[in-house]
């Protein structure tokens, strides 16, 4: 694979799974001071979710530019 495809991948994969975290960590605080539903579960795939899209925006090393 590409190096500037393997960097591209991972920085739309991290930047999907940070907003995806984040999105349902909202909804699990919602439901947990609402107290109208399981949060739990929820908040922990949260926190799973935004921690691997942080891994991948740090994992993923910027390919250098050749110059002629």
């Amino acid at each position: 694979m590409n190096l500037m495809m393997r960097w591209l991948l991972l920085v739309v994969l991290g930047l999907f799974l940070n907003g995806s975290g984040l999105s349902l960590l909202g909804w699990a605080a919602y439901q947990k001071f609402a107290a109208c539903g399981e949060w739990f579960w929820s908040g922990t795939l949260a926190l799973v979710l935004c921690n691997a899209g942080i891994c991948c925006l740090v994992g993923a090393k910027k390919p250098e530019s050749r110059s002629s």
